[in-house]
């Protein structure tokens, strides 16, 4: 078994392909979104990670991601939004020269309005609202671009890890 100390070293200390990283959109410094991408490799990594067995087993189809409605499934969204909350605050933290630690999550409050179809194109925007005193939150939406409605929406709540836990 492998240390997952370690791990998250090897992820944050190998440079990710310039094509890669190109691609996504925005502003930000190319370090800003390295780091972003390689927060969410370490959320996927190795078993030995926190949630890393779920992760593991996860296999997306179709039916898995619909509710009994032929809808999308509730549970899948906030399971992605989590990611993309946690993200959000993560690299706020790193871009005010924080240590960029991907926060503790106490919840989410979340809100939704139209379900998402088979076959919907969605985009998630996630926005940090606050980075207090190791207080973060943030806010993602959930669009449906193919009906063009609001689907969800999502307030997270977290906390800054205990450094001497890590």
């Amino acid at each position: 078994m492998s240390d997952p100390s370690n791990d998250a070293v090897r992820i944050f200390s190998t440079p990710l392909p310039e094509a890669l990283v190109s691609q996504i959109k925005g502003n930000a410094p190319y370090h800003v979104k390295e780091m972003t991408v390689k927060w969410l490799n370490i959320y996927h990594a190795p078993q030995k990670h926190f949630g890393g067995p779920s992760t593991h087993r996860t296999i997306t189809s179709f039916v898995e991601i619909l509710d009994g409605q032929g809808k999308l499934s509730t549970a899948f969204t906030i399971a992605v939004m989590d990611e993309y909350l946690s993200s959000a605050v993560t690299t706020h933290d790193y871009t005010t020269n924080g240590l960029g630690m991907s926060p503790v999550s106490l919840g989410i409050n979340s809100m939704f309005y139209h379900p998402a179809e088979l076959g919907a194109k969605l985009r998630f925007i996630s926005t940090t609202q606050a980075v207090v005193a190791g207080r973060m939150t943030s806010r993602c939406e959930v669009w449906d671009l193919s009906q063009r409605r609001l689907v969800a929406t999502g307030i997270f709540l977290g906390l800054t890890p205990s450094l001497a836990r890590l």
